[in-house]
């Protein structure tokens, strides 16, 4: 909880778990990464290059967690956890509220930003969302997408058939 994302301690951390984020890569649902690049990283550790996208993303993501509080009434702060249960499975959410009831994960992509436009998140975001709602014990959970402009928020409710796949 007290790690700060992006930060070195948060790397090696995030070596030791499956994380919400490597949910679609494990699912064979990321266009962007094998199963076996990333048991490259988790086991020799192997880096992947950040490209414009995830540098975009991490630049706006404070401006589009602002944007996202102001449009849902909700104060949500980034948070590391992992599972009770399972504790090699984790998440690293962009915003949870004090009381832990309200998770929010943020998209900055502008691909994924034309696909919010039409309600639709891609699978291998949606995979995210369900470790996310697994770790946090949560229902329903808001998927934020953010251009610089506008915001869009899309709510996921829980699909625990899928997370048991998972």
């Amino acid at each position: 909880e007290g790690i700060p994302q992006g930060s070195q301690a948060w790397l090696d951390w995030r070596r030791l778990h499956a994380g919400a984020s490597e949910a679609g890569i494990i699912m064979g649902l990321n266009p962007w990464q094998t199963k076996l690049q990333l048991w490259q990283e988790k086991t020799l550790g192997w880096t992947k290059e950040v490209n414009n996208a995830m540098r975009r993303g991490t630049q706006m993501e404070e401006q589009a967690r602002k944007a996202y509080e102001l449009q849902s009434g909700f104060l949500v702060c980034p948070m590391v956890a992992e599972d009770d249960v399972h504790p090699f499975i984790s998440a690293s959410f962009d915003g949870v509220s004090v009381d832990r009831e309200k998770i929010v994960e943020i998209k900055c992509g502008k691909a994924s930003h034309k696909l919010a436009q039409h309600g639709e998140i891609p699978r291998y975001y949606l995979a995210q969302c369900q470790q996310q709602m697994y770790v946090a014990g949560v229902q329903l959970m808001d998927y934020w997408s953010f251009d610089g402009t506008e915001g869009i928020l899309i709510p996921v409710v829980r699909d625990n058939q899928f997370i048991t796949t998972l």
